[in-house]
C-alpha cells in the first residue's frame, strides 16, 4: 500500500521551504504535491515522495507536524476524458474520497485517492476492474 505524507502548516512565507529543506537534506524526491488552504491561515500539503516513511520521520524529527496516510494510486491514459471515465468508475464502485490529486506527462497519467477506509476501497476498486499501482511503481513515477 502506498503512502503520502500530509503536513499541517501555517500559511506564512518560508514555511513551505522549511519542509522542502528537510526533504532535500534527506535526499527525498517529491513526485507530486497538493497544497490546500484551510481556515485561519493554515493549510495542508500532501506530498507523494519516493521515500514516505523516511520523509515522515525526518519531518517529525524537525518538529514539523506530519502524518503518514495510506493512499491508492490509479493509472489512467493521458488524453481528454480519461479523468472523467476514471471518476465515473470510482463513483460506480461507491467510493468517496476525501483528498485526490493527479499528475500527467509523457503519455501517462495517474490519480491519487485518499479515503477514510483505504483497505476496503482498494478491494472494492479492484473488484470494479480498476488497476491499482503497486508501491514500487508509485515511488518511481517520473
Amino acid at each position: 500500500m502506498a503512502y503520502q505524507v500530509s503536513v499541517f502548516l501555517e500559511n506564512k512565507i518560508g514555511h513551505m521551504e522549511r519542509i522542502t529543506a528537510v526533504l532535500k537534506a534527506a535526499g527525498i524526491n517529491i513526485l507530486t504535491m497538493n497544497l490546500n488552504h484551510t481556515t485561519g491561515g493554515w493549510g495542508i500539503v500532501n506530498l507523494l515522495v519516493d521515500q514516505p516513511e523516511l520523509a515522515y520521520g525526518q519531518l517529525s524529527d524537525a518538529g514539523i507536524s506530519a502524518a503518514l496516510r495510506r493512499i491508492v494510486v490509479l493509472p489512467m491514459e493521458d488524453k481528454p476524458g480519461s479523468l472523467d471515465g476514471l471518476l465515473r468508475k470510482i463513483a460506480g464502485a461507491g467510493i468517496n474520497f476525501t483528498t485526490a490529486y493527479g499528475r500527467s506527462g509523457r503519455g501517462t497519467a495517474w490519480f491519487v485517492v485518499d479515503t477514510e477506509d483505504i483497505p476496503d476501497a482498494e478491494t472494492i476498486l479492484k473488484s470494479a476492474g480498476l488497476e491499482i499501482l503497486p508501491d514500487e511503481t508509485v515511488y518511481t513515477l517520473d
